[in-house]
């Protein structure tokens, strides 16, 4: 395999840029729709990367351009009683989001990398977050259109509170996705890691019905990218079935809490995190990416070519 080139400075700092704008739009969902589904978090997000993807000139003479694809993740129709994908079915457990890195000299591919993410978003105090719906989901605009006669106050009036409490409550200690992501990063190499999705700020209040949109200019929380060992390790502290608090990550993930854009640009981009691939390891890449069935709701191909003489 060769070595990972040298990326220059100011491709860096571009892809730095990016998803520092990606995790204030992410941010700024969260907070306006404070019990959304983690699956709108990574359409958020992916939508957020789309008007940066065009091909770019960097003052260095490199090239970045950005493919971005969203399927929408087949983890809504995965529950363990449906006979439809058997023996093959929650493939996709293992991650949501695939970030690929293809370095080229001239029109030459001269490196690639892959790091996965596995996204969780933080419930608020009241636990009040929108469920994956498989049946509504295969009915498709049904949900829309049947409606109850009357819309229950409760409904439009409620308080989302998030502090250091609040659970990660899709993370459960004991749960088969742990052992999946282990087995992954063992065989494959440490490719997964968690994806948090929290408020731009902790603490932080949100009261229905909203005065106005909330903008999120400055993010001091938002995006967070942990260790899957550092959130497993959490895990460890708790009965089976429980979720991890804001705290409990926090403190446990201290070594690796990085901020989304410093994980993306910072670490993926100069081969700290993420797994090396060459063509021997193709097909196993294939898997994760290929299939409508298979583990990736979203990925984002980062393009670098590298200036002349580099």
């Amino acid at each position: 395999m060769n070595p990972w080139p040298q990326i220059p400075d100011d491709v860096v700092a571009w892809f730095r840029a990016v998803f520092v704008e990606a995790n204030k739009r992410v941010c700024e969902r969260l907070v306006n729709l404070p019990n959304v589904r983690e699956t709108s978090l990574d359409d958020g997000l992916i939508e957020a990367l789309i008007p940066d993807s065009a091909p770019t000139l960097l003052p260095s003479g490199a090239i970045v351009r950005m493919d971005t694809h969203n399927i929408g993740g087949m983890r809504r129709l995965g529950s363990p009683e449906w006979e439809w994908d058997r023996p093959f079915r929650r493939r996709w457990e293992t991650a949501d989001i695939a970030i690929l890195v293809f370095i080229y000299r001239g029109d030459k591919l001269v490196a690639k990398k892959i790091g996965l993410l596995q996204s969780k978003r933080l419930y608020p105090e009241n636990n009040d977050v929108d469920d994956e719906d498989q049946i509504g989901f295969l009915q498709g605009m049904n949900a829309f259109l049947r409606r109850d006669g009357q819309q229950a106050a409760v409904a439009l009036n409620r308080d989302f509170v998030f502090n250091d409490g609040c659970i990660y409550g899709a993370i459960h200690a004991g749960d088969r996705q742990i052992q999946l992501i282990d087995d992954l990063n063992r065989d494959f190499g440490k490719a997964v890691y968690y994806l948090l999705y929290n408020p731009h700020q902790i603490p932080c209040s949100i009261s229905y019905p909203l005065r106005e949109r909330i903008r999120v200019d400055q993010v001091t929380i938002g995006c967070r990218v942990i260790d899957a060992d550092h959130v497993h390790g959490a895990l460890g502290e708790l009965a089976e079935g429980g979720s991890p608090t804001y705290a409990t990550l926090k403190r446990m993930g201290a070594a690796s809490d990085w901020p989304l854009e410093t994980w993306a640009a910072d670490m993926l981009l100069t081969c700290r995190v993420g797994e090396q691939f060459d063509d021997d390891r193709d097909g196993r890449v294939n898997y994760f990416l290929e299939r409508r069935s298979g583990p990736i709701g979203a990925a984002l191909a980062a393009s670098i070519t590298l200036p002349e003489g580099d």
